[in-house]
């Protein structure tokens, strides 16, 4: 069986309930010379539009949605349970009372530009999910280019090692950046290296992003 020529995306819903799911969208920029005309709401029929950047949908339990970006730059952003924000006040742990984590990800950009994902905790973590690609398909992270296969987020300060995760507060992987995004909660422990994207410079295949109920084994 061949590889598609593109990168497709599906998401999972590996818990017992329902759950709405939040699809944000990178905007469209001319400098940007990697994805200068991305995937929009309006690519996907399934998705009731939030705004012009963002839409949602409701995924069964043990369901899939796949995203068929039919070869265009596909970049943006997939939170579970609530729009991203940071900690909402009175809140439970859904709900955004750690803030919310999301999978990040730009697939099929312009040639010469690398693909990548991972798993944002910097405005805090309100779910554990996943991500998950296939062997032998050029995946890599860090200095050292480890080849990877999946990655996933722990607790609000429980990522520090972890591979492919922004720990909370670092918007520079290994330290912040300026102002906390999220000023009411801790900053890290950071990465010690840079570890947090995962890339490559390949296409095809599919990124797998699952909710999951607790971390993954």
């Amino acid at each position: 069986m061949s590889t598609p020529e593109y990168t497709k995306l599906s998401v999972t819903n590996n818990t017992n309930d329902a759950v709405e799911c939040f699809v944000t969208f990178a905007a469209a920029n001319p400098d940007n010379k990697c994805c200068p005309t991305p995937a929009t709401v309006e690519d996907f029929h399934f998705l009731t539009k939030v705004n012009d950047l963002r839409g949602k949908f409701l995924i069964p339990t043990q369901g899939t949605q796949e995203f068929d970006p039919q070869g265009k730059c596909f970049s943006g952003n997939v939170g579970f349970y609530i729009e991203p924000q940071c900690p909402v006040e009175g809140a439970d742990f859904h709900n955004g009372k750690e803030g919310t984590n999301i999978a990040e990800f730009t697939l099929n950009p312009n040639e010469g530009c690398d693909e990548a994902f991972d798993i944002s905790c910097v405005n805090g973590v309100n779910c554990f999910m996943s991500m998950n690609v296939d062997a032998h398909l050029g995946w890599n992270y860090g200095p050292n280019k480890t080849p990877i296969e999946t990655i996933y987020n722990r607790a609000l300060q429980e990522n520090e090692g972890n591979p492919g995760v922004f720990p909370v507060n670092c918007t520079d992987c290994i330290r912040l950046v300026g102002n906390a995004p999220c000023p009411k909660l801790p900053v890290g422990p950071p990465q010690k290296e840079r570890i947090c994207n995962i890339q490559r410079t390949e296409r095809g295949g599919e990124v797998r992003i699952a909710l999951n109920t607790p971390v993954p084994a």
